[in-house]
């Protein structure tokens, strides 16, 4: 920027020159002229005679010429001539400086509006070759600017001296591009936020996404949901994203309803050991439907359990609710139970494992309960608590105090009902250990003094006293028994387990 200030001075100085030189020939010649004309009119007056007035004899004239030696000429030829040139010089040049500016700013251009992510130089503000390029600059440093930013800027662009303002528009009008991911998934489940239904977004600056549309898929099927994409020039974008939905058509699953025995005025427990599932839905729901029960009248009623999913699949399942009047030989569980842990704890220790445990219940009613025939048999908890403080008791009383010290040791069981019989019917033990079922029976038999510990449904049928077995009982009404025996195991000597 300084040469070209630099030179524009000199050529500006050189105009200046010449318009001087043109001057100053013209002053001089002037000066010449007068000079000139006082030295002959000088010299004339000299010649003549002094008495020219009376004198007869003419005066001779000198020429200017004829004084200098000097040929004829035309006066004042050569300064005008001079002059004329001198002219032609300053009016040339301060022609041709004219024109080349014209020339030259006539290229220039004053806006320019580009797009976010295009560059700028400076021959978009000079659309050609200027004649002296090197006075032609501008004060913006183009290869600073950040292009993907939309801003107005504003700068000069000097030629020969003069300041020209200029604009360079940076502008956003190009939308964003994404795409949509198809997505897949069930009625019940929520739809996936939308960052991660939109994969390849490509814009210069910021975006936001968000959902513009979504449709209702409750039913299941094929359908577009709409996200809305915009930069933060306000430029938007609507991508599809195509949703592949299948409808649950699965209803709930209810485990672990019972035949549930209660005594009239008590409270029941519906939901013990009662779970429902769903394979969609996290959290189903359960409702307990007793509105066929009398529970002032003793009886046998139907009890439905309803389970519903999110999209309203329903299953259902029954169970018989008997209802009778409380004996008066009852005795509430809770005593029976802590009769049970006493005697628990006076024949376990810590440590023992569910096996070890079960064959000193088992072994400890075998020897501690006397077999009487006549007893209070109306109810389990009348039964059990009899065994376990008088001692007595029939098979029924055996198998009930065995259930109890059983259930305090957490030892899963049941009670299985000789089924059919002749005269009478017969009671015994089923537990689980290590996830297998096994027969157990406490109860003395006539021409046998041990007990049965752990045997399988095959080992059971084959115990036969007197010539019948009387283990014989519906075995689809129960789990399935373990089919590897453990006798092999058991030490009843010692009641123990042998390692």
């Amino acid at each position: 920027m300084g040469e070209e200030f630099s030179k524009r001075g000199h050529e500006r100085a050189r105009v200046r020159s010449a318009d001087a030189a043109v001057k100053k020939a013209v002053e001089h010649e002037a000066a010449l002229e007068r000079k000139t004309a006082k030295k002959v009119k000088s010299t004339v007056k000299h010649l003549k005679p002094a008495n020219s007035k009376n004198s007869p004899a003419r005066t001779k004239r000198v020429s200017t010429k004829e004084l200098y030696g000097i040929k004829k000429r035309h006066k004042g030829l050569v300064p005008l001539t001079i002059i004329f040139v001198l002219l032609l010089i300053v009016f040339g040049v301060e022609y041709m400086a004219i024109s080349i500016y014209d020339q030259d700013t006539a290229m220039l251009v004053r806006e320019n509006t580009i797009e976010a992510g295009q560059t700028a130089d400076m021959s978009m503000y000079v659309t050609g070759e200027p004649t002296f390029p090197q006075y032609v600059y501008s004060n913006l440093d183009f290869s600073t600017v950040n292009y993907t930013i939309p801003q107005t800027i504003r700068f000069t662009v000097t030629i020969y001296g003069n300041h020209f303002p200029c604009v360079l528009e940076i502008v956003d009008t190009t939308a964003p591009v994404a795409e949509g991911i198809p997505q897949k998934f069930y009625s019940t489940d929520d739809l996936p936020p939308v960052e991660e239904c939109i994969k390849d977004v490509y814009d210069l600056n910021d975006v936001t996404i968000e959902w513009e549309e979504i449709p209702d898929y409750t039913w299941g099927g094929y359908f577009t949901a709409k996200a809305r994409i915009t930069d933060s020039s306000g430029n938007v974008t609507i991508v599809d994203v195509p949703l592949t939905v299948t409808r649950d058509i699965r209803p709930p699953v209810i485990e672990g309803p019972e035949d549930i025995e209660v005594f009239i005025g008590d409270s029941i427990s519906y939901m013990e050991n009662v779970t429902v599932t769903d394979d969609l839905d996290p959290n189903p729901t359960i409702e307990v439907d007793t509105s066929g029960v009398n529970f002032e009248e003793e009886g046998s009623y139907e009890v439905i359990y309803r389970a519903r999913d999110l999209t309203g699949n329903v299953s259902e399942v029954s169970i018989w609710l008997t209802l009778s009047e409380k004996p008066d030989t009852w005795v509430d569980p809770e005593i029976v139970y802590e009769e049970a842990r006493d005697v628990l704890n006076s024949i376990t220790w810590d440590g023992m494992s569910d096996m070890e445990m079960a064959i000193q219940i088992t072994w400890w009613v075998r020897y501690n309960v006397h077999y009487v025939s006549v007893c209070d048999d109306t109810n389990w908890t009348r039964a059990a608590y009899d065994g376990l403080t008088k001692r007595s008791g029939n098979c029924y009383v055996f198998a009930m105090t065995a259930k109890a010290l059983f259930d305090v040791a957490g030892i899963e069981n049941m009670i299985i009902i000789r089924d059919p019989y002749i005269y009478n019917p017969h009671f015994w033990n089923y537990i689980q250990i290590d996830g297998e079922w096994y027969h157990c029976d406490s109860t003395p038999r006539m021409g046998y003094d041990g007990y049965f510990f752990m045997l399988t449904t095959d080992e059971l049928r084959d115990v036969w006293e007197g010539g019948w077995n009387g283990y014989n009982f519906d075995e689809d009404l129960y789990p399935e028994s373990a089919t590897d025996s453990v006798q092999y195991m058991i030490n009843y000597g010692s009641h123990s387990i042998r390692e």
